[in-house]
């Protein structure tokens, strides 16, 4: 997935919206997610967990939708 078409997905998703994260680190996440598409910034957050992670659209290798 090139840059532009990541940075249309994750601007593409609702505020709250479930999505799930696959980060280049390895990490992944499922949840409610914000975004700003100005900053290219957001930050993902899963209840069941408890994990919340502040990212930046360069740090995403892919995303799912539920």
């Amino acid at each position: 997935m090139t840059t532009l078409e990541l940075c249309a997905k994750l601007d593409s998703l609702e505020p709250g919206e479930i999505a799930t994260l696959f980060f280049k680190d390895g990490e992944v996440i499922r949840g409610g997610m914000l975004y700003n598409s100005i900053q290219q910034r957001g930050v993902i957050i899963d209840p069941d967990s408890e994990t919340q992670r502040r990212f930046e659209a360069s740090e995403v290798s892919r995303i799912s939708r539920r």
